[in-house]
């Protein structure tokens, strides 16, 4: 076991060529990802590291829905969600992370990514369908079409996939086509002269509309019996709003080496929140980047620091941090006293980090 382990810590830093193990496999080396890089719009990562902090004297949850716009307070009645349970953001489970990074990645290497004013730019591999988004009556969503079987490839980091992990992926497809979020954001355009325009983005909208689903039939002894190839796939405008200009690079196999780092493939909100939160202070080169304590834990783990478990969210916390540092995006960290006399963490974040 720790010849295996020595293996997979000299394989982090890089991970571009050579062979790796995961956590769970059975000691035979799993092909890696070539290298390279794939972005992810700015505005979906800002949308998922979202948290309500109750000392920014942010508006409470009984007020917001009055702070809407019309289209979107019918969009949430016609849902039937209660009031009470409306939050900003985009709020996913592990798995749905996961499956949003793999969308992500196969949204780049599917599109035409050299010409930005053309409307296929970020679109997919299917005609872009146009819908209404924000002030834009006409603006493209991408459109994927792919195997389940190469989306459950990336979900499980590039290891040999069974029936059962195929089906997992499907549901996950399932749940998120099943959830509205509500987006609420500016999108900023500069223009000549150092003026800008802000154009609010607001709605409670799907992040992915199944369109055609795939299907894979097998046997009990786990035997594929029949396939309907294609899956094909609608994504929320916000995939490749302004990714352009406003965009995080990620490495190809940060999925895999994100499960290396951890340890299992069961990944937890905690450190799928903090790398975006890292990634996302690497892109803009705030490599010395500094948090209180207790506003880390609410981005971190909000749900739990509201059910007063700030103990349990400090042990996903400190293993987040160990698997970061495993990971090579950060290099230390420090607890020192803030101005307010409130700790804060002080992050050193890897320059080289790629």
């Amino acid at each position: 076991m720790s010849n295996r382990k020595t293996k997979i810590h000299k394989l982090l830093p890089g991970v571009e060529s050579g062979v790796g193990f995961l956590p769970g496999d059975s000691g035979a080396p799993t092909e890696v990802i070539k290298k390279g890089k794939f972005k992810r719009s700015g505005h979906l990562t800002d949308q998922i590291l979202k948290y309500r902090y109750d000392k920014d004297n942010s508006p409470q949850l009984s007020f917001l829905f009055d702070s809407l716009g019309d289209s979107t307070k019918k969009a949430i009645e016609t849902s039937k969600i209660e009031r009470t349970e409306i939050v900003e953001g985009i709020k996913l489970s592990p798995s749905e992370q996961k499956v949003i990074d793999c969308l992500c990645k196969l949204l780049h290497e599917k599109s035409q990514t050299l010409e930005p004013d053309k409307k296929t730019y970020y679109s997919g591999n299917v005609a872009p369908e146009m819908v209404e988004y924000g002030e834009d009556k006409n603006t493209p969503a991408p459109k994927l079409a792919f195997t389940l079987y190469e989306l459950t490839k990336e979900y499980k980091g590039g290891e040999s996939i069974s029936g059962k992990d195929v089906e997992n992926v499907k549901n996950v497809l399932r749940e998120l086509d099943n959830r509205r979020f509500l987006l609420s954001y500016i999108e900023t355009v500069f223009i000549k002269g150092g003026g800008r325009v802000e154009n609010k983005i607001e709605g409670f909208k799907k992040l992915i509309d199944i369109l055609q689903l795939s299907q894979t039939k097998y046997s009990g002894e786990d035997i594929e019996l029949s396939k309907k190839e294609e899956t094909i796939i609608l994504l929320n405008p916000i995939f490749r709003r302004q990714i352009d200009s406003k965009f995080i690079l990620y490495p190809n196999d940060i999925n895999r080496r994100t499960i290396i780092a951890y340890g299992s493939h069961n990944l937890s909100e905690t450190v799928l929140r903090l790398r975006e939160y890292l990634t996302k202070e690497h892109s803009l080169k705030h490599y010395n980047s500094e948090i209180n304590v207790e506003r880390l834990y609410y981005m971190l783990n909000e749900k739990w620091m509201r059910e007063s478990r700030k103990k349990k969210v400090k042990e996903y916390v400190d293993k987040a941090l160990e698997t970061v540092k495993t990971l090579g995006l950060l290099l230390s960290y420090e607890i020192k006293t803030g101005a307010t006399g409130e700790p804060k963490i002080v992050f050193n974040i890897n320059k080289a980090w790629q």
